[in-house]
């Protein structure tokens, strides 16, 4: 179950947020959600409300795509990618130095977008309903290994990936 709500925010704070999106490609909207759930996160972390209570794991259940969240659902699915990049530059953004090894057009190569996807997805996940630390600890282990293949896959920092924008080849269906 979801809620609405409604904010307001000054005409700078708004532009900043606006910017942001479309650095991300996502909706001003999208941004500010994961803004909102970070920070409850970071308050249930300090002990300031209760953190939310994991539901119970419903084992084998798949979105209506037939697919598991981090891939996407079967003959494309165009929200699908526009959410999933706003998340994965989310992803880089909070962790930019274990990612700082990521190379342009890393989306190409299959087994690496289904892994930063899957940690994107797990991200999210602990953020939202995470109530146990060894699933924080498991996180960061993958983190790091991820960070150690690809830095160890080469590249060098002259091709290394800026976040911004959904590619156009992520825009098509």
């Amino acid at each position: 179950m979801s809620r609405k709500y409604q904010v307001t925010l000054s005409d700078p704070a708004a532009e900043q947020l606006e910017q942001l999106a479309a650095g991300a490609g996502e909706p001003p909207t999208t941004l500010a959600g994961h803004f909102v759930r970070g920070e409850l996160a970071r308050a249930a972390g300090e002990g300031k409300v209760r953190p939310l209570r994991q539901g119970t794991p419903v084992i084998g259940a798949l979105p209506a795509g037939g697919r598991a969240r981090w891939l996407e659902p079967y003959g494309g699915d165009r929200d699908w990618r526009a959410e999933m990049w706003g998340q994965l530059v989310a992803l880089h953004g909070r962790y930019s130095r274990a990612l700082s090894w990521l190379q342009e057009d890393w989306w190409e190569e299959e087994a690496l977008l289904e892994t930063l996807c899957a940690l994107a997805v797990w991200r999210a996940e602990l953020d939202d309903i995470g109530v146990d630390a060894r699933e924080e600890l498991a996180f960061q282990l993958q983190l790091r290994e991820l960070s150690h293949v690809v830095r160890a896959a080469g590249g060098g920092v002259s091709r290394a990936w800026k976040p911004g924008a959904m590619p156009d080849s992520w825009r098509e269906d």
